[in-house]
């Protein structure tokens, strides 16, 4: 069943056109779960029930499968992407580094490096990516823009219902990197690049999609 049609160039999507599917509860509208607007479809996918390669298909047919079980190990080595992002109140900055966006048969991996600096004032005694990113406590706190095809996706779902996501309570350590690591649907064959929205912030444009070796 089709869920959607890509919005036009330049629209904004509003509570109507973000459209989540899962294999096991069929289809339901839901709301976006990042704040910045961009002309997208959102699709968050359960992993049971899925088998083959995502790669040649449309996200919304489907994807996931039991090799979301463990991420591939992570090297904090190379960066290909980067960005600083302001606190609430603007009294620090987090650095947010991406090491790799992975397609590893039906899903597609991110790895991540979260480095939060001390707050000029009213430093958390104990931060965590709750408090010191603004995160909600639920839905997906990533997001990839495929602005070639104009598709969001977020964060896939494990059998339970819970998002392959670093949990909102993580706890953190100013000025110390945490890697980090997110699943979601492999995208279609001719996407090479996404915008990577992390907790509400302004995109970090262009992250290349990288083949699994």
């Amino acid at each position: 069943m089709a869920i959607g049609e890509p919005v036009a160039h330049g629209a904004h999507p509003t509570t109507t056109d973000t459209i989540a599917h899962t294999v096991s509860e069929g289809v339901s509208p839901v709301r976006p779960a990042v704040k910045a607007a961009a002309p997208a479809l959102v699709v968050a996918l359960a992993l049971a029930g899925c088998s083959g390669n995502n790669r040649d298909k449309d996200p919304e047919d489907g994807g996931g499968g039991e090799d979301a079980a463990s991420a591939s190990q992570i090297s904090t080595d190379e960066v290909i992407a980067e960005g600083t992002f302001p606190y609430a109140e603007h009294k620090g900055e987090a650095k947010i580094e991406v090491n790799g966006l992975t397609v590893r048969g039906d899903l597609m991996q991110l790895d991540f490096t979260l480095t939060p600096g001390t707050p000029s004032s009213d430093a958390d005694s104990s931060p965590s990516i709750f408090n010191q990113l603004d995160a909600s406590t639920s839905g997906s706190h990533i997001s990839l823009v495929d602005m070639e095809n104009l598709l969001r996706y977020e964060v896939v779902r494990d059998e339970d219902g819970e998002y392959l996501q670093p949990h909102v309570n993580t706890e953190l350590t100013y000025d110390e990197p945490h890697v980090l690591t997110a699943f979601f649907a492999a995208p279609r064959e001719e996407t090479s690049a996404f915008d990577v929205y992390f907790y509400g912030f302004d995109p970090i444009m262009d992250v290349p999609v990288q083949e699994e070796r």
